[in-house]
């Protein structure tokens, strides 16, 4: 069996997708692989992210492959703290987003009540076997009840990129930022 070890380098081609976030990861552009056993062959086989996507959504891997890194990592002091209090705070790499809810009938998994139509609720996913599979949403309110923390703006917009800086100050207002 071959020894399981994280990397971080510069793409090859342009072509493979982030696991965290579905975004092309550009050509040169630096990229951490999580070395995972193939599920459909002998061997080990690499799921890509992007650097910051790795630090907010597998930081373990991230502060693995950081750690093991020999080259010049930009901007390595947030991004290690984020990973830190990713890896602190158990559900927080869960956070795949924020968006307005379009019905008014998600449930929160937090508080167990309706998401009311058009409220900010926080996108959930889980990590399972090399996938993110969505696992359902939380008001923006109960944020640091059922992730440990309610500092998690700028997650929420790097994985809502379209949001504007008014949608930004409602959703801090909402999480009590």
């Amino acid at each position: 069996m071959e020894e399981i070890v994280h990397i971080i380098e510069p793409a090859a081609s342009g072509r493979a997708k982030c696991r965290g976030c579905g975004r092309t990861i550009a050509k040169d552009e630096l990229r951490v692989g999580e070395r995972i056993e193939n599920p459909f062959a002998d061997g080990l086989t690499t799921l890509w992210y992007h650097v910051q996507c790795a630090a907010y959504k597998r930081p373990e891997i991230f502060l693995a492959a950081a750690e093991a890194h020999d080259g010049t990592l930009p901007d390595s002091g947030r991004l290690v703290a984020e990973a830190k209090v990713g890896a602190e705070h158990r559900r927080l790499p869960r956070v795949n987003g924020v968006q307005r809810d379009p019905s008014g009938r998600a449930t929160c998994r937090s508080c167990r009540e309706r998401i009311g139509k058009d409220e900010w609720r926080i996108a959930l996913d889980f990590y399972e076997e090399g996938r993110f599979n969505p696992a359902g949403y939380i008001h923006a309110g109960c944020a640091a009840d059922y992730l440990g923390t309610a500092s998690i703006v700028d997650r929420l917009k790097h994985f809502t990129p379209d949001l504007a800086d008014s949608d930004v100050n409602e959703i801090r207002n909402a999480l009590g930022d």
